[in-house]
């Protein structure tokens, strides 16, 4: 019996992303059924592996013109892969599949891993006739593309209201992907050498500034705590900003690089730390969404200090995992954290439904049936 070829596509992700990967990727091939192509972001070659092909995209700068030549390398690999099922996970190549489909067959899917046009208004990376350029060429391209897609998914609950147009659809969470206790024990956080985290995309939106404030405050108390800030950081002025903020401060390290930092080494942040900090701002691109790191967090049993958000504040509580702190109020912070520092951690419930096999055998059944139509 041949594998059935599927090819799963990104500009914006690297080639071992933890959905399109960890996720999708790995769940195919563990029924042995499928011939994965894996289409992404990376600075290096990666091995084949188990029925799984890498095709690497080797761009400098991950916008402008190399983003949309890299349909080129879609173009290519699609010809030459002629998968039967082809999930796009970025907007960019929604004309590149499109065409494909034509010229060589296929089915689509379209993962909707986040609203664009909701993250150019507000997400503060362009302005002006370039953010208005940006938002209406999305738009276009995913009006007229949607009806070529045999199905959606939808990363977040929310986007059921954010794009009606998209069905039929799935929800498909960012759940964590790998082995953690099915019990998290019951936890208290000691003084003094307490290890802080900070990961994932570095950006203005997502409070890291607030959070550095914040935690330098809380050092005139607690000198021996220390924090590690580590992630992709796709704005060089706002990196300098945070090197300049923490400049010959001890206890703070920065990892932050333009280039994207591997999965198995933010794992391996969350392996020595002991809180982990989600200072996000609380806007319309971001506050629907229940972020991939609370998942982790609550799975690997890291307590997290949070933004105040009802949503996220729900789901903590379900397990005692954390709380919600208001990272701007920089007067109580001190009073805030010994708060915190006060309570203990997780409450026995099974982690679950915090992990992708609560979600995986949904996925394997709705893609056999793209497949397989009845």
């Amino acid at each position: 019996m041949h594998s059935i070829p599927v090819l799963i596509a990104s500009t914006l992700k690297p080639l071992k992303d933890p959905r399109a990967y960890y996720r999708f990727g790995l769940s195919l091939r563990e029924t042995n059924k499928y011939l994965i192509n894996i289409i992404g972001f990376s600075i290096k070659n990666e091995d084949d592996e188990k029925n799984i092909k890498f095709h690497p995209l080797f761009l400098e700068k991950r916008k402008g013109l190399s983003r949309i030549l890299a349909s080129y390398v879609f173009y290519k690999v699609y010809r030459n892969e002629r998968p039967r099922l082809c999930i796009i996970c970025t907007w960019e190549f929604i004309p590149a599949a499109v065409l494909c489909k034509f010229l060589f067959g296929g089915k689509l899917v379209y993962d909707v891993q986040e609203n664009y046009t909701l993250n150019i208004s507000y997400n503060r990376t362009s302005q002006g006739i370039r953010k208005w350029f940006a938002k209406t060429l999305i738009q276009v391209i995913e009006y007229f593309g949607k009806g070529y897609f045999e199905h959606f998914i939808f990363s977040e609950q929310c986007y059921i209201y954010e794009k009606p147009a998209f069905h039929p659809n799935t929800i498909l969470e960012n759940k964590f992907y790998g082995y953690v206790p099915e019990i998290i024990p019951n936890k208290r956080l000691n003084l003094p050498k307490l290890r802080f985290l900070i990961s994932g995309t570095i950006t203005e939106v997502y409070g890291i500034r607030e959070a550095l404030q914040w935690f330098i405050i809380l050092q005139h108390t607690f000198p021996e705590i220390s924090l590690l800030i580590i992630g992709h950081c796709p704005i060089s002025t706002y990196r300098e900003k945070l090197i300049e903020m923490s400049k010959g401060i001890k206890g703070i390290e920065l990892e932050i690089s333009y280039q994207p930092i591997s999965y198995e080494r933010i794992l391996g942040a969350y392996g020595t730390s002991d809180i982990v900090l989600l200072p996000y701002h609380q806007i319309p691109s971001i506050s629907p969404k229940i972020p991939s790191k609370l998942y982790e967090c609550l799975a690997l049993g890291k307590p997290v200090i949070f933004s105040p958000n009802t949503k996220w504040r729900e789901l903590v509580d379900q397990y005692g995992g954390g709380m919600e702190i208001d990272f701007k109020d920089l007067q109580n912070a001190q009073n805030h954290f010994r708060n915190f520092l006060s309570k203990s951690y997780f409450n026995g419930k099974s982690t679950y439904e915090l992990t992708w096999p609560s979600e995986e055998k949904r996925f394997l059944t709705q893609i056999q049936k793209i497949l397989n139509p009845k």
